[in-house]
C-alpha cells in the first residue's frame, strides 16, 4: 500500500484514555490533524479502516538484545534488517538495539558498526544504542559473560565513546563498584541516561549514585536486590532496600521491568506502576538474541542460552539465571493485561508513551498527537495484531 491519508480508529489511544470514533490525517509522515469520523474520505487507496479495532501508539522498547538466533554485535551485521523485522512486525516501532558485556576489542567493534547502522535509516527507528556492560557486579552477572566484566576505566569508557560517535543513549553498569561515580558524572553530563543494573549496590550506594546523576534502574528486580535483611556494623542484621527499594523510594529513580512472566511477579507491576507513576516505571522486551527461537541451545551475542518449551530462556553457564526474554513489548503489552491487570490504556503507556519520555522523543514518538510521527498499531478487540503502520505506511498487515 501506498503512503496513507487517512487512518479510521474505532477507538484511539490518547495520554488521557481512548477517544471514540477518531479520523487521524497523516501527511508527510505524521499526523497532521485529528477529527471525528464523518463519511469516507475520497482515495480509498490512502484510507486504513479500523472502525472496528483499537489504535495504539507504535511501541518503543528501551532493550532490544536480537533475535531469531542473532545479535547486534558486528559479526551478525548481515542479520541487523532481520533482527529489526522481526520487532518491527511486532509493533516495535522504535527501539535501543542492546549490547551487552564482551571484551573490548568485541564491544569497540561492535559499537561502531552498529553506530553506522542506527545512523542509515534502517526499517525502524533506532535513535540509539543501550550499553548493558562491561561495568557489572560479578556477583550479579547473570548471563553475561563473568570473563569479560570490567571494572569501571574512564578512558575505556572513552574508546566505547568515541566508536559509537554519539549514538550511545543508555549505560547500565554497577554502581556499587570502585570508580563508578565518575562515571555516572561523566555519561550524565553528556546526556547519556545511567542505569543501575546487575549490581548489588545498596540503598546508600543508589543514593550516592543519583547524586551523580543516575536516573534509572534496568530490569529492576533481576540480577539486583530486593528490600531484605543484610548484616549492619553493630552486628545485626538489619533492613536493607537495594536496588529495588531505591526504586521504591527515590523519586529520581525510574525503572523498566520484563514482563513476560517469568521475570517480574505480574501481581506487583500494578502497585508499582502507581507509585511511580506518571513517568517512573516502564515496560521492556530485554529480548534475547533467542526470541523467536524454537527450543534448544544457543551462542549468540556473548550469551549462552537455552530456549524452554514454556516460553523462557535460562543461562547456559548458569541455569538459575534468565537469560533475556523470548519475547516482543507487544507480548508484554498483552501480559500486563491479561497477567498483572492493567487497563489497556495504562499498558500501552508504559510501553509507549513513557519509555519515549526517557528517550527524550516525547514530541515525535509515544502519542499519536498532531505533529507525532504516524506511527501505529492497529489491534483487534483481542490484542492480536491486525497492521503495524510506520511514517504513514503499513508495513506489516496481518
Amino acid at each position: 500500500m501506498s503512503a496513507l491519508t487517512h487512518l479510521l480508529a474505532g477507538r484511539l489511544w490518547s495520554p488521557a484514555g481512548f477517544e471514540e470514533g477518531v479520523q487521524l490525517t497523516f501527511t508527510a509522515g505524521q499526523v497532521s490533524a485529528w477529527g471525528a469520523l464523518s463519511a469516507r474520505p475520497s482515495g480509498g487507496d490512502g484510507v486504513f479502516d479500523a472502525r472496528d479495532a483499537i489504535v495504539v501508539p507504535g511501541l518503543v522498547d528501551v532493550q532490544v538484545n536480537g533475535a531469531l538466533g542473532w545479535s547486534f554485535q558486528s559479526h551478525h551485521r548481515e542479520h541487523f534488517d532481520a533482527i529489526v523485522n522481526h520487532h518491527l512486525a511486532a509493533g516495535t516501532t522504535t527501539f535501543l538495539p542492546t549490547l551487552v558485556t564482551a571484551d573490548e576489542a568485541t564491544l569497540t567493534e561492535s559499537l561502531a558498526v552498529l553506530a553506522d547502522y542506527c545512523a542509515d535509516s534502517p526499517p525502524a527507528n533506532l535513535p540509539g544504542i543501550h550499553l548493558e556492560g562491561p561495568f557489572l557486579s560479578p556477583e550479579k552477572a547473570g548471563a553475561h559473560d563473568p570473563a569479560a566484566l570490567h571494572l569501571p576505566d574512564g578512558p575505556l569508557l572513552e574508546r566505547f565513546l568515541t566508536a559509537a560517535n554519539g549514538q550511545i543513549r543508555i549505560v547500565t553498569l554497577a554502581p556499587e563498584l570502585p570508580g563508578s561515580l565518575e562515571l555516572i558524572r561523566r555519561l550524565a553530563k553528556r546526556g547519556i541516561l545511567v542505569s543501575a543494573g546487575h549490581s548489588a549496590a545498596t540503598f546508600a550506594q543508589m543514593q550516592a549514585a543519583a547524586d551523580a546523576g543516575l536516573r534509572f534502574i534496568t530490569h529492576a528486580g533481576n540480577a539486583s536486590d530486593w528490600p531484605h535483611r543484610a548484616p549492619r556494623p553493630e552486628g545485626f542484621w538489619g533492613s536493607e532496600p537495594g536496588l529495588v527499594g531505591a526504586l521504591l523510594a527515590d523519586e529520581r529513580l525510574s525503572g523498566s521491568v520484563i514482563l513476560d512472566g517469568f521475570h517480574f511477579h505480574p501481581a506487583l507491576v500494578a502497585p508499582l506502576a502507581k507509585l511511580k507513576a506518571p513517568h517512573g516505571l516502564l515496560l521492556t522486551s530485554d529480548a534475547a538474541p533467542v526470541a523467536g527461537c524454537p527450543p534448544g541451545e544457543y551462542n549468540s551475542g556473548g550469551l549462552l542460552a537455552t530456549v524452554h518449551a514454556g516460553g523462557y530462556a535460562t543461562s547456559s553457564r548458569d541455569g538459575r539465571w534468565l537469560a533475556g526474554s523470548t519475547i516482543t513489548l507487544l507480548d508484554a503489552v498483552r501480559r500486563a493485561v491479561t497477567l498483572a491487570g492493567l487497563s489497556l490504556h495504562t499498558a500501552v503507556g508504559l510501553a509507549a508513551a513513557t519509555p519515549a519520555y526517557h528517550l527524550g522523543l516525547s514530541e515525535r514518538k509515544g502519542h499519536l498527537g498532531v505533529g507525532a510521527d504516524a506511527d501505529c498499531l492497529v489491534l483487534n478487540e483481542d490484542l492480536s495484531l491486525r497492521a503495524v503502520i510506520v511514517g504513514g505506511e503499513v508495513i506489516s498487515e496481518q
